[in-house]
């Protein structure tokens, strides 16, 4: 492997490109011209030499042939993907044979482009450039979202843990310094304490489904997986949470669900976790006696899920403005959570393919649209 490093241009510092080409007039000719162009270069003659130069140099994109000696550029894209440090390099493909096979392998493996040669010295740089700026623009991109996640739980776990734990450690000090308290007394305040730590475990349950479903949303191996091995029923899931919301909210009767047996292409335990955050929500946000209602559309390849409740809705800002750790108006509704229900019932429809939207009427109530793909058999089976 040569090294070879060029600072032509001040304005495209130290941004290093891994050529990696069996062809040895060929690749030196691309880093000749990456050199002249301001980019750091660094040579590789197959994929095996490849792999062990993005290890050590880290760069910030890599140029690679296909049909090479030791291991080819396929190979060592998928190795590539599999490791966290480096799964996010940009990866352009150099083929002399672009083949509607080789190209869909890449695709799936997760190139980012393909060059077929020959090309010329604009297209190479061309390509390049897009894909440095794009890298350049998701990391702004998830900068921001991390610095608001960030401000977010700031602003609100401080509230959510103490709250609980306030409960929990009170009631048992209580107990603890208490010899004589009647049997009421000590059941009540063992219930209070249950409901303080169940709402501690599902903040921490949620903190943590939410950390996964970033790193889920960043590979799509695991979002093939979960879109082409995942199909449920809807009815019985959403009558299921409907009953255990309602009944933990003691709201029982408040919901009126009129929802086809649809067959939808999400996971039991996914559809499940979207209905109860979204039902929570619903029931949370609107007063006692009012009605919540749970609807389903069929349009042909997809499904709408609506659910409407009768609360105080959400100004079109507030709506705009929904992101994780994110509630509104605290101070003149508290209510309990860290504001992450919405977050993930949102991404969780989103990784199957589907959607969440919020339609609102402010001081009306407001309206989840959830849309899933809809799965081919929309009967049970028959168990003979």
């Amino acid at each position: 492997m040569k090294d070879r490093r060029s600072n032509t241009m001040a304005e495209i510092p130290a941004q290093k490109i891994l050529v990696i080409d069996d062809e040895d007039d060929y690749r030196a000719m691309i880093s000749a011209t990456l050199s002249s162009m301001g980019y750091d270069t660094i040579e590789a003659s197959n994929g095996l030499d490849g792999l062990t130069a993005v290890k050590t140099h880290h760069p910030d994109l890599v140029l690679c042939d296909i049909k090479m000696p030791k291991m080819d550029g396929h190979a060592l894209l998928g190795m590539l993907k599999e490791d966290p440090e480096c799964a996010a390099i940009p990866f352009i493909f150099l083929t002399g044979n672009a083949e509607k096979s080789d190209m869909r392998q890449g695709m799936q493996l997760g190139a980012d482009d393909y060059l077929t040669k020959p090309f010329t010295s604009e297209e190479l740089i061309t390509a390049i450039k897009t894909r440095l700026i794009r890298k350049k623009g998701l990391q702004k991109y998830y900068e921001s979202q991390f610095e608001d996640i960030k401000s977010s739980i700031v602003r609100s776990l401080p509230h959510e843990f103490r709250t609980p734990l306030h409960a929990i450690l009170g009631y048992a000090q209580i107990l603890q310094e208490e010899n004589s308290l009647p049997a009421g007394e000590v059941k009540e305040i063992g219930a209070f304490i249950q409901k303080s730590g169940r709402r501690l475990h599902h903040l921490l349950e949620n903190m943590i489904l939410f950390g996964e479903l970033q790193f889920w949303m960043n590979d799509q191996n695991i979002i093939a997986a979960m879109r082409r091995e995942s199909m449920t029923l809807l009815r019985e899931v959403i009558r299921s949470a409907s009953e255990r919301e309602a009944a933990a909210q003691k709201r029982t009767g408040s919901i009126d669900i009129a929802v086809k047996d649809l067959s939808v292409k999400i996971s039991s335990e996914h559809l499940t976790k979207i209905m109860e955050e979204i039902i929570n929500n619903a029931l949370k946000f609107s007063e006692s006696g009012s009605k919540i209602y749970i609807s389903s559309e069929d349009n042909h390849d997809e499904v709408t899920i609506k659910i409407r409740d009768e609360g105080r809705g959400m100004t079109s800002e507030q709506i705009s403005r929904v992101s994780s750790f994110q509630q509104f108006e605290r101070p003149q509704h508290e209510q309990q959570g860290a504001g992450l229900g919405l977050a993930i019932a949102k991404t969780l429809s989103e990784l199957y393919g589907g959607s969440l939207t919020i339609d609102n009427a402010e001081m009306i109530g407001t309206t989840v649209k959830i849309k899933l793909l809809k799965g081919i058999d929309e009967e049970p089976p028959v168990i003979h």
